[in-house]
């Protein structure tokens, strides 16, 4: 079987994704770069496959999310990458919204999203106004998002 990849480019929800085959994808990959350049954009990340690890960069990382996926799923996943990477394995509201925002994924009240995601039982309170991804958020956005969330 092919190895499945898949490129997202969201520019300010405009949204572009290609996604089947690894050659299928590549072949976009050098097109897609020129244009981003001529729009003055950064270079798409390298064709992703279901295999990457969570170590990537956030944008090769939120680009798993389907295009389906609602604000409280983005804040979700925001949170968890957030959360990887602090010290003390926790997530700030704030933190996890200026990584999407960062990214042209506007959430029209971030805090609502995670007081949502908490009631059901994927973030939990760590300490005041800390938050941390429950193995239940994890199993919910690694069904979401497929490996690149461990479980």
């Amino acid at each position: 079987m092919d190895e499945r990849a898949r490129i997202r480019i969201n520019l300010a929800q405009r949204e572009l994704e290609i996604e089947g085959p690894r050659d299928f994808v590549e072949s976009y990959g050098e097109r897609l770069e020129r244009l981003l350049a001529a729009l003055g954009g950064a270079a798409p990340a390298a064709a992703s496959s279901s295999a990457d690890s969570p170590e990537d960069s956030f944008g090769a990382f939120i680009s798993h999310l389907p295009a389906s996926a609602t604000d409280v799923d983005r804040m979700l996943a925001a949170g968890y990458w957030v959360q990887r990477r602090s010290g003390d394995e926790c997530f700030a509201t704030a933190e996890a919204s200026r990584r999407l925002v960062e990214h042209g994924f506007k959430v029209g009240n971030p805090s609502q999203c995670v007081k949502q995601a908490q009631l059901a039982k994927r973030v939990f309170v760590h300490q005041r106004g800390r938050y941390r991804v429950s193995q239940l958020g994890r199993q919910y956005l690694r069904q979401l998002m497929g490996r690149v969330v461990e479980a």
